[in-house]
């Protein structure tokens, strides 16, 4: 027999097409020539790896949707404040003057006090007239006294009223800048949630990148190593030709 026709008997052995070519492959086997079993395990394995990694990245993928979410509930809305707060506390400051009183003692003088002055005076002329002394230097001692004590009087009194006035006016401005103050506050507040939330944000779309990567490595090597393991089939194969045509030939 030439090897042409040992090579035609191990493709169609014995004329039975593809129950032939089983035979082969199961005396292959039997004689330890072929590796198609391991190689079917072995694509088996891979496909089981690649199955679970399918899993394990669906798994991450939820995880990092959660994560983004959480942050979004905790940090979405201060952060979408963040712009309105900065521009309230551009207006109030740009609103915003310098404390200045405009108050004078002389619009607290009380309105009465030259009635009350004219009722000193007639007191001091009616005294001194009963006495006969109206023209004397005691009597315009005592009205010049008088008149000065109530005039004294009347803008010390005129004097705190301001006084008071003024401390109401303080008092509002400062509540005005410490609403100023809590615009600040709150814009800081809301500009760190921002920040949060932006890397939050960078965070999730880093792990879903690096996920997707991961994720094409698992695919390329197990297409890699199929690939492989289908060369070693073929390469196989030809060892398996040559070792039954080697047996056959011995025994022919």
């Amino acid at each position: 027999m030439s090897m042409k026709d040992v090579g035609e008997f191990v493709a169609n052995p014995f004329g039975l097409g593809d129950a032939g070519a089983g035979a082969v492959d199961y005396l292959a086997e039997s004689l330890g020539f072929s590796n198609k079993k391991q190689i079917d395990a072995a694509k088996a394995t891979l496909d089981d790896v690649l199955d679970r990694s399918s899993s394990v990245s669906s798994q991450n993928k939820n995880l990092y949707g959660n994560y983004y979410n959480q942050m979004q509930g905790m940090y979405g809305e201060g952060a979408q404040a963040y712009s309105d707060a900065v521009k309230n506390l551009a207006d109030a400051i740009e609103n915003r003057k310098d404390f200045s009183y405009q108050g004078d003692v002389n619009d607290f003088l009380d309105p009465a006090r030259e009635q009350r002055v004219q009722a000193a005076t007639n007191a001091i002329n009616n005294a001194a007239s009963a006495g006969g002394n109206r023209f004397s230097s005691n009597y315009l001692d005592k009205l010049s006294a008088k008149q000065q004590a109530l005039a004294s009087e009347a803008w010390s009194q005129a004097y705190d009223r301001m006084m008071r006035d003024r401390a109401q006016q303080l008092q509002e401005w400062e509540t005005g800048q410490q609403k100023i103050n809590n615009l600040g506050t709150l814009a800081n507040i809301y500009q760190s949630d921002r920040n949060q939330l932006g890397n939050a944000i960078g965070d999730y779309y880093t792990a879903m990148a690096n996920q997707n990567n991961a994720d094409l490595q698992v695919y390329s090597d197990v297409a890699g190593n199929k690939a492989n393991l289908e060369a070693q089939r073929n390469s196989g194969a030809g060892g398996l030709l040559q070792g039954v045509g080697s047996i056959i030939g011995a025994i022919f």
